[in-house]
């Protein structure tokens, strides 16, 4: 069975584990599939929080409670990579194992593989491939690094930050990651010693000047206080899509070069601009760093083979200057007009690095630059 066999909504198990490999993977008919389907109406929710508070036992608590009202839940559990494998610890899949006969629930682990920011480098797409599959709920359950967390944030439409009583310092210390991306602070563990002093902190650091947070008391092994978790989660709405005002503008800088280690010494170590990502899109032979520089960002491309396309380029120029980014508010619209005014546009859109969907415009149509048209 091929990606564009499978049906929209309401896959079999087995077809939706299968369709998710390929997007994993990032195979270019598995991406596309991706692009075709009808966007869902569900919720993307980011479960995250430091090592200890709980996180799996609340996402298995939460579960049975969207379970128990009918919702259909996806979890996208991201676990620590295997220094053995390359794989996923897959430590959330066996702690959740009562919802492993139930149609309704689908459980997906995926390994960091050295990407930065508690995610996946295909959490997005994956996100996207559950939501639109037909499921309610999609939890995404981060690996529990600590404050640097915050990459979830602009996945899920809503962030619940789990903390426990106790953890004094701590919230200090994470303050200015992880604690400002919140849209709901949980306490769980809610029975341990602690509970008002941790509220206090953390009703003291929203008083600095944030956004009012709902803070919600839980016990994830006896459910306690999981469904007004609930209550909450099911209130609020999707997160707004990107607004055309902030389209047309220039996503990144696209840089060859020999080596992304080589590179990143002087990104890195000299300027302090640490890579927010870096994966490898195998469709486009080419490893992949990105690195934000402001409202823009820098992509360093480092060949897989001699013959891919950033090879071909840095034996034929040097590494320097690939191609420039720029995002649209229609990319479909965009690619029409530019062909009716003689533009020579390269193939057809896909899936590339962070899950954005481009296409490329030939140089001797755009003034001699390599232009890379993203859809907002």
């Amino acid at each position: 069975m091929t990606a564009r066999e499978l049906a929209p909504r309401d896959l079999a198990p087995r077809d939706l584990a299968k369709l998710a490999t390929w997007i994993e993977q990032g195979s270019p008919e598995g991406l596309a599939r991706l692009g075709e389907m009808p966007e869902g109406e569900g919720l993307i929710v980011g479960i995250t929080g430091p090592p200890g508070a709980g996180k799996s036992s609340l996402v298995d608590a939460l579960t049975a409670e969207m379970r128990h009202r009918e919702r259909k839940v996806a979890i996208l559990a991201v676990d620590p990579s295997s220094r053995g494998t390359g794989g996923a610890i897959l430590g959330d899949r066996i702690r959740m194992q009562r919802h492993h006969d139930d149609p309704g629930v689908f459980i997906r682990s995926m390994a960091t593989r050295g990407v930065t920011g508690g995610l996946a480098a295909a959490t997005r797409n994956l996100a996207r491939l559950f939501r639109d599959a037909g499921f309610d709920f999609v939890v995404i359950e981060t690996v529990g690094v600590g404050q640097d967390e915050i990459d979830v944030a602009s996945v899920a439409d809503i962030v619940a930050l789990v903390l426990t009583p106790g953890m004094g310092d701590d919230i200090q210390a994470i303050k200015a990651g992880i604690m400002e991306i919140a849209d709901v602070f949980v306490i769980n563990k809610a029975d341990y010693p602690g509970v008002e002093k941790t509220r206090h902190e953390i009703e003291s650091m929203l008083s600095l000047g944030h956004t009012p947070v709902p803070i919600i008391e839980t016990i994830a092994t006896t459910g306690s206080g999981v469904s007004a978790l609930a209550n909450y989660l099911q209130s609020c709405g999707r997160k707004p899509s990107v607004p055309a005002a902030d389209a047309w503008a220039i996503d990144h800088l696209g840089i060859a070069v020999k080596s992304l280690d080589e590179a990143l010494a002087f990104y890195e170590t000299g300027l302090g601009m640490p890579p927010a990502l870096r994966e490898t899109v195998e469709h486009e032979k080419v490893r992949v760093a990105m690195l934000a520089a402001g409202a823009t960002r820098i992509e360093l491309l480092e060949p897989l083979e001699e013959n891919s396309a950033i090879g071909r380029f840095l034996a034929r120029r040097g590494p320097g200057l690939h191609h420039v980014a720029m995002r649209v508010a229609d990319l479909a619209a965009t690619i029409q007009r530019l062909e009716k005014h003689g533009a020579r546009i390269l193939g057809k859109p896909q899936y590339g690095a962070d899950g954005h969907l481009y296409v490329f415009v030939h140089p001797e149509s755009a003034g001699g630059v390599l232009w890379e048209l993203i859809q907002a």
